[in-house]
């Protein structure tokens, strides 16, 4: 019998964003999605049941976010006629809540530890869907690699490259520790409600789509970084126009954007993408990888880079 499950998954970066949801409830995102994960900014969560009268939960999470992880446990026992607690200690290698998709790897985590843990032989399209469940970038972690987002009434990813068909690496500028003050799901509320820029958003969306799927499959590092700035900053341009406005990005969040047009002038090829946050993830070339981060870590404001490749298969071990 399995005692327990350790996981190891991995955070993403979307090149091609959702925002919005067309079910808050189901976390079904209002638009398709293309990421890549992220081999080395993990979440580690070790699953089992326990005796105690309810769920025992050791994490960096605050209360709000402890909160949504016992409701997904309890969609898990009402889904599957489970009659017992659960014993979670999760934690991540990076810094949790600040816009580097930390929701995203813990649970895919936790999805990929209850399937273990409970025998459920979930397909992979399974068990995005109950990874999604959790958060709706969680969908995309339960695989490595290049990864999309089908939207529908209960969407799921799939993986359309490995990380070996194309090894990219990423520097992640880190410009904030702090957690963000406004969540993805009350920005998204805010932008689907207010912002003028939102229905284009969504009327856009598809051609963005088309057009990275078209990048990668053709290895066009050109054509991905063109297509993936700009639907970066399309997204921010919805966020900062809702009322109330919400600004994510902070001094050095700008400063890494522009040091990133420095460096394409220079001839080496790079490009850049912010989630809900301030953290910048730049995206190169893998022989570049060392000269762009000298010249990101360089950047006034930057605390510290993370330098990690595309991969982020995740890992399984059962005691």
């Amino acid at each position: 019998m399995t005692n327990s499950v350790t996981v190891s998954a991995a955070s993403n970066i979307a090149l091609v964003k959702y925002w919005g949801k067309r079910d808050t409830a189901a976390n079904d995102p209002a638009t398709a999605s293309l990421s890549i994960g992220l081999e080395d900014l993990r979440t580690t969560t070790t699953i089992g049941f326990s005796d105690a009268g309810d769920d025992q939960v050791i994490s960096p999470m605050n209360e709000a976010s402890t909160a949504r992880l016992i409701r997904f446990l309890d969609r898990v026992r009402e889904t599957w006629n489970i009659d017992r607690n659960f014993s979670i200690e999760t934690s991540n290698n990076f810094p949790t809540g600040s816009g580097l998709a930390s929701s995203a790897s813990g649970f895919a985590a936790l999805a990929l530890g209850i399937n273990q843990l409970l025998g459920l032989e979930l397909s992979g399209m399974e068990l995005s869907r109950l990874a999604r469940r959790g958060s709706g970038s969680a969908a995309r972690s339960v695989y490595g690699g290049f990864v999309e987002v089908i939207p529908s009434d209960d969407a799921w990813a799939n993986r359309i490259l490995p990380a070996d068909e194309w090894p990219l690496s990423v520097i992640v500028a880190i410009t904030s520790e702090a957690s963000k003050q406004t969540g993805s799901t009350e920005a998204m509320q805010i932008s689907a409600d207010t912002s003028p820029f939102y229905k284009q958003w969504l009327a856009t969306h598809q051609h963005d789509m088309t057009t990275a799927k078209a990048a990668i499959e053709a290895r066009d590092f050109a054509a991905l970084a063109a297509v993936s700035e700009h639907n970066c900053l399309k997204m921010h341009a919805t966020i900062m126009t809702g009322q109330p406005s919400v600004l994510y990005w902070l001094p050095a969040t700008v400063a890494v954007m522009h040091q990133v047009l420095a460096l394409r002038e220079a001839g080496i090829p790079a490009f850049f993408t912010i989630d809900a946050g301030s953290q910048v993830k730049v995206i190169c070339q893998a022989g570049d990888a060392d000269r762009v981060n000298q010249s990101i870590s360089a950047v006034d404001g930057v605390i510290r880079t993370l330098v990690t490749r595309v991969g982020g298969e995740p890992l399984i071990s059962v005691a």
